[in-house]
């Protein structure tokens, strides 16, 4: 019993020494961040059309920019209730974390109440954010 209750004391020393570096993000692969709404299919239009006339612009200033790798939306043809969806990638998080107070700043700028508009169309809202470990064409493209 002693020699488990060792062998289970360096298995937590090591784990307090190394976990940070098994568990931590890569800083040479960027972030895919994602955003996901669940929004009526009768608000759909409308959400899309702000999409469009709002957002998009600014976005596409901020990868044109240096802010961000890309960005894009996503709905679903065939799948679940997470209908209006986004992506970003990043460098990492710091540059993400940048991208992102530039974002509301100018969005809030721009178009004052352009988030309270839209995301009184959400339902349900949840964000991911994952290491991008491969990608084609290639990382550095």
């Amino acid at each position: 019993m002693k020699t488990i209750s060792k062998i289970f004391v360096i298995m937590i020393i090591f784990f307090f020494i190394n976990g940070v570096k098994i568990f931590s993000q890569n800083n040479e692969r960027p972030l895919l961040i994602t955003s996901f709404n669940m929004v009526s299919l009768s608000d759909m239009g409308k959400v899309n059309k702000m999409l469009d006339s709002v957002f998009a612009p600014i976005l596409n200033k901020l990868v044109d920019d240096g802010f961000l790798i890309s960005w894009g939306q996503f709905t679903h043809l065939w799948g679940d209730e997470w209908n209006f969806n986004f992506y970003y990638i990043a460098k990492d998080l710091e540059s993400f974390d940048k991208f992102w107070n530039e974002y509301v700043t100018r969005v809030s700028k721009k178009f004052p109440d352009a988030f309270t508009n839209t995301s009184k169309y959400f339902q349900a809202h949840k964000d991911n954010i994952y290491t991008l470990r491969t990608r084609y064409p290639s990382l550095q493209n």
